[in-house]
């Protein structure tokens, strides 16, 4: 798609459309200026060796330490934290420096080498967490699912139980390609363990494009897009644990404070997914909003690189600022499933979280909510209902 195609009304001209939800910070009457920094990049211009951290062999046997003094101590998972999950103080300063990177940097940091720590399922889950907590010491918890901690992988295989033959995977659970997209509403940190790249079975690579970037594109090229992305009426569909059937949400897909844009663009609640079709009491997105959509993924795939990944790997991605997508996978195993399997966590940091717009706190405050249970499950045992959550990631 070529810049042609856009509209080339200039930023200063354009003004934001009206809103049903009022807020000086996230809609204001013009659209912010360019973002400045290093989170603005093309994939070019963000090479491995920027955010690929490798661990040395002493620190990886101070996790593997770590993961057995934590079990010694007999608390439940939940539990983790940079308290209960001891590092080497050289090791903890390292990660929880970090965060500046995450949140103010490029916006990617993958933690790599924890493959050569030989550990098991269940130490798998408190080195993720454990690590994972002197980065960005706060876990988000999923108010429908009760998930803290969620398995991605190929679930089509799975035998179907009679109380959820109804009952769709989310695309977390499906090895069919994700467009480029930020989780709504569910934490300012996207973190990843890869367990198995699936490398074997083909396909699944991540891409990563940075939003900022995308941003200033637009409003250069096309500020009418912005516009209609941010205007308070975009018809998400989502669920509730006490209601039968999904309630209208509506409300942008981007947001602005303390003069940065906040992409929380997620087509799944949108659109529907493969196995989870929209609703047919929903409202079908607009003209515009359909444009804004195609708009934003040509440029973010025209943006976009591809994640330098490994078994062992945590990602860290800024999920306010980085979208991300992946590719099919599991072609090679038309007769089985593919053993690609990342584990996967929602994270916010104090020091360095953004402000947020006060008329959307709330919400994006939610899922760390203090005193909420937090389940890290160490096996996948019910891919139906809990990884679909509120917002139905991806």
């Amino acid at each position: 798609m070529s810049d042609s195609s856009l509209s080339q009304r200039s930023s200063l001209e354009s003004l934001r459309s009206q809103s049903p939800v009022p807020s000086i910070q996230s809609e204001p009457d013009t659209l912010p200026p360019a973002v400045t920094g290093r989170m603005v990049w093309e994939g070019n211009e963000l090479a491995p060796d920027e955010y690929v951290v490798e661990l040395q062999k002493a620190e990886v046997e101070n996790i593997r330490a770590a993961v057995i003094s934590f079990k010694l101590l007999g608390l439940s998972r939940s539990a983790i934290s940079k308290e209960t999950f001891l590092l080497e103080p050289g090791l903890a300063s390292k990660l929880s420096s970090f965060s500046s990177e995450i949140h103010d940097g490029r916006g990617v940091v993958v933690v790599r080498g924890l493959d050569g720590a030989r550990l098991n399922d269940e130490e798998s889950v408190i080195a993720f967490a454990g690590l994972a907590s002197h980065v960005c010491p706060q876990r988000a918890t999923d108010s429908y699912a009760n998930q803290t901690l969620s398995h991605i992988r190929d679930a089509t295989h799975d035998v179907v139980p009679i109380w959820a033959k109804d009952l769709g995977l989310a695309g977390s659970k499906l090895p069919s390609a994700m467009e480029f997209h930020s989780d709504r509403f569910s934490g300012d940190v996207l973190a990843l363990y890869v367990r198995c790249d699936g490398s074997d079975a083909g396909g699944g690579e991540q891409f990563v494009s940075s939003f900022c970037r995308i941003y200033n594109e637009l409003l250069q090229v096309a500020p009418d897009v912005l516009e209609t992305m941010a205007d308070g009426n975009w018809p998400f569909e989502l669920k509730d644990p006490h209601r039968k059937t999904p309630y209208l949400d509506l409300g942008p897909a981007i947001f602005f404070a303390a003069g940065r844009p906040i992409c929380q663009l997620v087509k799944a609640p949108l659109l529907g997914s493969p196995k989870i079709p929209r609703s047919p009491i929903m409202p079908s997105l607009s003209l515009e909003q359909a444009h804004a959509l195609q708009v934003v993924e040509d440029l973010a795939r025209r943006f976009c690189t591809k994640l330098d990944r490994r078994n062992g790997d945590i990602q860290f991605i800024n999920n306010l600022s980085i979208m991300h997508a992946r590719s099919a996978y599991g072609g090679k195993f038309a007769q089985g499933r593919s053993p690609r399997h990342l584990l996967r966590m929602f994270l916010r940091d104090p020091r360095n979280a953004w402000t947020k717009p006060p008329s959307y706190l709330h919400k994006f405050d939610e899922p760390f909510e203090m005193g909420r249970e937090q389940n890290l499950p160490v096996l996948d045992t019910d891919p139906w209902r809990k990884i679909s959550g509120r917002e139905s990631h991806g």
